[in-house]
């Protein structure tokens, strides 16, 4: 007996998803729990399903994500659904029997399923992590109500902390809450109510920090980590204390070097360390607290900044301060040590800051002359060489004690020549009588010793300038001034 042949069943015929209303014969194809599977019956048939080998046969392994997993489902092999995180792969067709069950259900991807804030009205399960103060846990067994942390139930998934701002007495604290007290931040190490840090048994520092204070006050009660000022520096307490003024190496550190400036220095001040007072133009960093110990003053103080103080013409009756300046003539002075009534130029008390010249005008004696004192005499000019007061004769304070140094020299016509008289280098005289007038010049700064001019003690003391007829026009005077350059 022949067998008939459907041709059109020698390839497979792909269905798509089973349906159990769907009616399928040989070689169909079909999607079920993720698998396909070939229909190998030869009389078609409806309503079995993929996993009776009678009927069909699997071509392929697959999967079918079906998402949440959820009681009213029939799941088959393959399936993939998710609970607390954890992907699970059925492995034997099964409804309303919840992963994790290994007769129904394999682990297929190890997860976590984000719970947030731990609670205790959740039914936690494996794998769902929580947070409570800061950590994340993660559980490790189905349960309600068991407070992290707790060994059977939670592990430490993420170490985290909560920050609970400052620390109050009044707050119950848990493990990893973080607490700001004085500019410290601290964690909890265990749970506490009203345990202060630092305690070592409940806290231990998380972040170093500082609190600013202001300026110190004795009645404030510092704590570690405050940090308080005097007299410009800045300093951190060690210990905490209350009344312990800084500096005090028990109690305080410095922790910012400053300086207070404290402006003109009174006995009436009292200093602290750093204080910057200011004395006759220079400043003094205070070295120690003290009160009324004047600078200088190497115990207390140190000199800060040079300066230098303007005092005016110098004063007998004032006393004065080193660095004060004072004018003598029209030379400056500065004060190298307190002195009241000694005059400069004084090498003890006095330096030269300052050198000038003083115009005191014609040359007048028993006048008394400072040093770089200038004079004029007799068409010259001429600079003291060191204080005196001056006699009847400039010839000889100049000639003979050297008193004066001559800056410029000029002529002057002294008349006829004398006896007996001071005469100066390029004064100019005359002798004879008109109109046979001998015009001379003084070749040396000396006092005339001859009745005439041409004497033999005197006469190499001039230079003839013209022998003849004298004349008092400019023409005169011109060729005089010629002549005595010249000579």
């Amino acid at each position: 007996m022949s067998t008939i042949i459907d041709l059109g069943k020698l390839r497979f015929l792909w269905r798509g998803a089973y349906s159990a209303g769907s009616s399928y014969e040989l070689n169909d194809v079909v999607a079920y729990g993720g698998n396909s599977y070939v229909y190998i019956n030869t009389l078609a048939s409806s309503g079995n399903l993929p996993d009776n080998t009678t009927f069909w046969s699997q071509m392929s392994d697959g999967l079918s994500l079906k998402g949440d997993w959820d009681a009213g489902t029939t799941y088959t092999i393959g399936d993939l659904v998710n609970v607390s995180g954890i992907v699970y792969k059925n492995k034997q067709t099964s409804t309303n029997n919840e992963p994790p069950n290994a007769t129904y259900w394999d682990v297929f991807i190890e997860g976590f399923k984000y719970k947030g804030t731990w609670s205790s009205a959740t039914a936690y399960k494996v794998n769902d992590v929580a947070i409570q103060n800061g950590v994340n846990y993660i559980c490790i067994q189905n349960h309600t109500n068991q407070d992290p942390p707790s060994g059977a139930y939670w592990n430490v998934f993420a170490e985290g902390f909560n920050d609970t701002g400052n620390w109050s007495s009044a707050t119950a604290y848990q493990v990893n809450d973080l607490a700001n007290l004085n500019g410290i931040i601290y964690k909890a190490t265990a749970d506490n109510t009203n345990q202060e840090p630092p305690n070592a048994s409940y806290w231990v520092q998380f972040a170093a920090g500082f609190n600013w204070t202001g300026d110190y006050n004795a009645a404030t009660a510092y704590k570690i980590n405050d940090i308080t000022k005097v007299s410009g520096i800045q300093y951190r307490c060690k210990l905490a204390s209350t009344g312990n003024e800084p500096p005090n190496n028990t109690y305080w550190e410095e922790y910012v070097q400053g300086y207070n400036q404290t402006g003109a220095w009174s006995n009436a001040t009292s200093y602290k360390l750093n204080d910057i007072a200011t004395l006759n133009g220079i400043q003094y960093r205070a070295k120690a607290a003290h009160s009324n110990v004047e600078p200088p003053n190497s115990t207390n103080w140190e000199i800060w900044v040079e300066g230098l103080k303007w005092t005016g013409d110098y004063n007998g009756s004032t006393a004065y301060k080193i660095n004060d300046l004072a004018k003598l003539n029209a030379d400056i002075y500065r004060c190298k040590a307190a002195v009241t009534g000694t005059e400069p130029p004084d090498a003890t008390y006095w330096e030269l800051y300052s050198q000038a010249l003083f115009n005191k005008g014609t040359w007048t004696g028993s006048t008394a002359y400072k040093k770089n004192d200038v004079v004029q005499h007799l068409g010259q000019t001429y600079q003291a060489s060191s204080s005196h007061t001056s006699t009847s004769s400039f010839l000889t304070d100049f000639n003979t004690t050297g008193l004066w140094l001559r800056l410029s020299s000029g002529q002057y016509y002294r008349g006829g020549y004398s006896d007996a008289t001071d005469y100066f280098k390029n004064d100019l005289v005359t002798t004879g009588s008109a109109p046979n007038l001998n015009l001379y010049m003084s070749v040396s700064d000396h006092t005339s010793n001859g009745a005439n001019i041409t004497d033999a003690a005197e006469v190499a003391q001039w230079y003839l300038l013209i022998s003849g007829q004298f004349t008092t026009s400019s023409d005169f005077l011109a060729k005089a001034f010629f002549y005595g350059t010249m000579g």
